[in-house]
Parts: C-alpha cells; sequence; structure tokens
C-alpha cells in the first residue's frame, strides 16, 4: 500500500511523536502521575514492534535484532495496563508472587519464537521474513498473536470490572470530589482498547498493515493521554487516600438493618454534618464520620446507599453544593466563584462544576444568573 520510504518516514514520524511525549509527561509530573506511566506502557510494548516491522519491510539484516523484544514486550501490554488499573485505583496496591502468573505466556511466546528461530541459518531466516512480508504467518507469529488478541478481550473485561468495583468502593468511602477526575483512566482505556480493536479487524484483513497502522493508531492513543493530563491533571487524588482503609470490604457480609435503625444512623450521621461543618474538609472520609458518631462504617455505608439512596461521595458532595449556594446568594462583593469552591471543600474549578451541575443541571455562573434574575424581580414588585 505504502513505499518503503512513506514506511520509514511514518514509522520514524511516530517513535519520535510517542518519545517526545513520554519525556514531556515524565518532565511535567516528574515522574509522579499516573499518565506518565501509562505512557511508559504504550512506548515500551509497542515501538519495538516497529522497529520489528521496519526491518522485515526493509529486508534488513537487523530483523532478528528487533524480533525478541517486540514480541516479548507487545505480549506485556495487557497485564501492564491490568496492573496499572490496580495501581491508579489502590494505593495499597503491591505486586505478589501470583502476579508472575501473568508473565506465563509471554514467556510461552518468547520460548516458541528462540526454539524455532535460534537453529535457522541466514538463508532461512531470510526466507522466513520474505514469508512474513508476504503476508503470511509462522507459527511463533500465531502464538504471538492468539497470546495478544486473546489477551484483549481477557484483560479488557477484567479491568472493566475491577474499575466498576473499586469505582463503588471509592463512592461509599471517600468524599474528595476530585475522584470524578480519576474518570480519565477509564476513557483512556476505552480509547486505547477501541483503537486496538481497529488493529485486530484490520490485521484479519491484511496482516501487514501493522507496518503503518498501529503506529498511527498508538499515536493517537497518546494525544488523547496528553489531553486527559492537561484537562485533568488532578489525578493525584488516589494518592492521598489515607493508607488505613475506610471499610474492610473483603470477606465481609452486607448487614441487615432494621429501617429504623437505618433512619437512626442516617439521622445522627447528617446532624453531625450539618452542625460541624465536616463536609468541607475536601479529605473528609467515610472512617472520620464513623469515628465522630460512633457508628461502624459498613452500617454507615449501608444505611446511605439503602434507606438515602445515596453513596458517601454524592450525599457530602450534595452538600458542599447546598453550602455554595448560601454563600452565592448572599451577594456579598468580597468572592469569587473559586473562592468559594474552595471554601466548600472543593479542590479544583472543575470538580466544583461537575458536582454542581449533578445537583441542578446547571453551572454555578447559570445558577446564580437565575437567581439574582428572581430576586431583581421580587424587589420590583
Amino acid at each position: 500500500m505504502f513505499t518503503d520510504h512513506t514506511l520509514i518516514l511514518i514509522n520514524v514520524a511516530c517513535i519520535g511523536f510517542l518519545l517526545i511525549m513520554l519525556i514531556v509527561l515524565a518532565a511535567a509530573t516528574r515522574m509522579k502521575s499516573g499518565a506518565t506511566w501509562a505512557a511508559m506502557i504504550m512506548v515500551t510494548t509497542t515501538v519495538p514492534v516497529y522497529l520489528a516491522n521496519l526491518t522485515r519491510d526493509l529486508a534488513s539484516d537487523y530483523f532478528i535484532l528487533f524480533l525478541y523484544p517486540s514480541i516479548t514486550l507487545n505480549t506485556l501490554c495487557f497485564p501492564s495496563f491490568w496492573f496499572f488499573t490496580r495501581s491508579r485505583y489502590d494505593k495499597s496496591f503491591r505486586l505478589v508472587a501470583r502476579d508472575l502468573l501473568h508473565l506465563v505466556l509471554p514467556l510461552v511466546s518468547l520460548i516458541s519464537h528462540i526454539v524455532y528461530y535460534v537453529p535457522l541459518t541466514a538463508e532461512q531466516i531470510e526466507a522466513e521474513r520474505a514469508f512474513m512480508e508476504a503476508g503470511s504467518e509462522n507459527l511463533p507469529a500465531i502464538i504471538n498473536d492468539v497470546i495478544v488478541f486473546g489477551g484483549f478481550f481477557v484483560y479488557v473485561t477484567f479491568i472493566y470490572l475491577y474499575i466498576r468495583k473499586r469505582k463503588k468502593f471509592l463512592q461509599d468511602n471517600y468524599s474528595d470530589s476530585e475522584y470524578i477526575e480519576t474518570k480519565w483512566i477509564p476513557r483512556l482505556l476505552s480509547v486505547f482498547f477501541v483503537l486496538f480493536f481497529v488493529v485486530l479487524v484490520a490485521y484479519v484483513i491484511n496482516p501487514r498493515t501493522d507496518a503503518w497502522l498501529i503506529p498511527i493508531l498508538n499515536v493517537i492513543a497518546m494525544a488523547y493521554l496528553v489531553y486527559c493530563v492537561v484537562f485533568h491533571s488532578t489525578t493525584a487524588y488516589i494518592n492521598r487516600l489515607s493508607d488505613t482503609p475506610a471499610v474492610a470490604v473483603k470477606h465481609e457480609k452486607t448487614p441487615s438493618l432494621p429501617r429504623q435503625q437505618m433512619k437512626e444512623i442516617c439521622e445522627r450521621a447528617l446532624n453531625y454534618l450539618a452542625s460541624s461543618g465536616a463536609y468541607t474538609n475536601p479529605d473528609f472520609s467515610l472512617a472520620m464520620l464513623s469515628v465522630e458518631t460512633a457508628i461502624s462504617p459498613r452500617n454507615l455505608s449501608y444505611s446511605l446507599n439503602d434507606y438515602l439512596k445515596k453513596s458517601f461521595f454524592d450525599l457530602i458532595n450534595e452538600m458542599r453544593v447546598e453550602e455554595a449556594q448560601k454563600r452565592l446568594r448572599s451577594r456579598s462583593n468580597n468572592f469569587t466563584i473559586d473562592s468559594i469552591a474552595v471554601d466548600c471543600g472543593f479542590r479544583s474549578r472543575s470538580s466544583f462544576y461537575t458536582a454542581f451541575r449533578k445537583v441542578e443541571g446547571m453551572t454555578p455562573s447559570q445558577w446564580l444568573k437565575s437567581i439574582l434574575s428572581d430576586l431583581q424581580k421580587v424587589e420590583q414588585n
């Protein structure tokens, strides 16, 4: 489809863009952002593949040199994203011995390539290269493709189920409004997985599209990652969570409480929040509310969700929005919307606007404008 010269330009440009964006992200975040690690996964598991494809297409003597790193690293792409996701959503996550099981299939791919290619002479390797360039696949290539594309479906399922489970846990236990900003993670993964599915379809139609389509789509994913970092730069929220989990959710049965008891629990919690104003603390958590009200975190969470039909996260942010509305109604000249947001417990303008829009269906500016308009009408009458 493309000339050799065009393929070289496409791959060199894509590799250059990926490396520059990785360096920019690493420098900007000082390697403390999850976005940098996501970028590293994209680069380290794909750039060797681009180099191997280039050497294959150009009949280079370096084909074997790049072959082994490429097949080893591309099979680690989805296990890496699995570990990345868990580390972003769970501060206490650490690799353990059983996690090494994720390396079994990548090792199978590597061993199959070593067993297949090492005994070959230079002439036989060149014949294999030409065979693959013609659009055919040899045995180790088929094994590698099955592992990579099979891993796509398996790990996508694992990752989304984990995010869904972890999201509920965070909403039930933490009030930090910047939790909303972590939405960039599943969005980035969604973009990456959609692009990978496009690669899968194109690969089935014509395996040699991997020489140009994959680099271009990976650049798109990297560009979206940079966008996420620019517009959602507050995702360090997860790292600020307490080292002690708010609720021990594992191996605990869901409590069964009488409705009257749930009502009393909710009233006690609401009375404390209203009188203390603790909800304006951006780091306020279910564990802190549990200590102050002498109610177990498990019963608190269950009562809020079952009786009030609200997660702890939603309850606290609704109270913050109500407090912000009171201050906005004061019509004082000594405030700004941003300062009110901070005073009410929101860490950023974007998280405040998101929570406010969820409650009122409009932005704070639009709401304030409508309130002032109504007040003017009342005063005129």
